[in-house]
């Protein structure tokens, strides 16, 4: 299963994903940014599968032990015939936010939403690379995902 080429505004992703969780710990919240290896949407799920380096996931695991993530915010932008969206991932109570940039190149958003509407809800599911567990986020309203500005 291989993901598209992240394109050239992958980095700058990343960077929102990184002062996007520097934040949340300024307002003293554990926070984590994701550095995905590899972003594959599952559309006959309603899922996109990411990839995160064993650390990273280590830390959303645990950060996740004890929170119960209750928001989820999606900002979104497209370059080169690829989406991209930073999933933001809170529990207010516990002070949890999980950000986790993803790609997806255009053509797999079409598949991916008529999977998301038909089951409600599109998850990400992050895992580390033996799979071995996983931490999955539930977007309830699909078209967050979804409905973002074209390029």
């Amino acid at each position: 299963m291989n993901g598209p080429d992240p394109g050239p505004r992958w980095g700058a992703v990343e960077e929102d994903a990184e002062s996007t969780a520097a934040a949340y710990r300024e307002r003293g919240w554990t926070a984590i940014a994701g550095h995905p290896g590899q972003v594959n949407p599952v559309a006959d799920a309603a899922r996109i599968d990411v990839l995160l380096p064993e650390s990273e996931f280590d830390a959303a695991l645990s950060a996740v032990d004890e929170a119960a993530i209750d928001g989820v915010d999606v900002y979104a932008g497209a370059a080169g015939g690829v989406a991209y969206r930073l999933v933001v991932a809170t529990d207010e109570a516990a002070q949890v936010a999980i950000c986790v940039p993803t790609y997806l190149e255009r053509d797999d958003l079409a598949a991916l939403r008529a999977a998301a509407e038909a089951a409600g809800s599109l998850t990400v599911r992050l895992r580390p690379l033996d799979d071995r567990d996983s931490v999955e986020i539930a977007i309830d309203d699909p078209a967050v995902f979804f409905d973002a500005p074209e390029e």
